[in-house]
């Protein structure tokens, strides 16, 4: 608790306040009241899952300094351990912001439910797992936010030709895509983590 309260105070404030920030921008830009369920998932899908790229994709970036990258290896607990914290208070973060909004929705008579909210959990996810494993590999985080931007830019020229992982699955109606999304999204943080490590023990000199 106490590397979690030290990390979201100097790593995290500025991710979550742009995440508020963009959900409070999202009324502005989409129409999110007297909605049904399909026309619901438009804001959903389309904004509130962004925030996952804001939130996870810095998850090594202190560690890309050098001198801190030492300090924080000196520590009692592993930087796995440490990158596995962040990653958990940021999904938390996701979790509590999408159901923030949904509830919004909810005030604003649109038909939110629990297939919606995961189902933006999941894009967040993913989308954020693709900024995690680019910086792991590149060590760079202003690399690691311009591919899950591609990747979204993307669903818009190619829609349902991605099949599985089309971000916008839940306005057409079809809602298994989002466990695959789930799913690849876990095992990618899961490697981003790993092939850090790896990285750092084995090719210290590319960290």
């Amino acid at each position: 608790m106490e590397v979690a309260g030290i990390n979201l105070k100097h790593n995290a404030l500025l991710s979550i306040a742009v995440s508020a920030a963009l959900l409070f921008l999202i009324p502005v830009m989409v129409g999110t009241a007297n909605l049904d369920i399909y026309a619901s998932a438009v804001p959903l899908e389309m904004f509130v899952s962004l925030i996952g790229i804001v939130m996870l994709t810095p998850v090594f970036q202190p560690e890309q300094n050098a001198e801190i990258d030492d300090l924080v290896s000196s520590k009692y607990i592993s930087t796995a351990g440490i990158y596995l914290i962040r990653t958990i208070y940021s999904i938390i973060a996701i979790v509590l912001f999408i159901c923030i909004f949904s509830g919004y929705m909810s005030i604003r008579d649109c038909d939110v439910d629990l297939r919606l909210m995961t189902g933006t959990l999941s894009d967040a996810i993913f989308l954020g797992s693709l900024g995690m494993i680019t910086s792991s590999i590149c060590g760079s985080t202003v690399i690691g936010y311009m591919i899950p931007i591609v990747f979204y830019t993307l669903n818009y020229g190619m829609g349902s030709k991605l099949k599985n992982y089309y971000l916008f699955s839940m306005t057409i109606g079809e809602f298994g895509p989002k466990m695959w999304m789930l799913i690849t999204g876990i095992l990618l943080i899961a490697a981003s983590i790993a092939f850090r490590e790896i990285r750092k023990k084995y090719f210290p000199f590319f960290s």
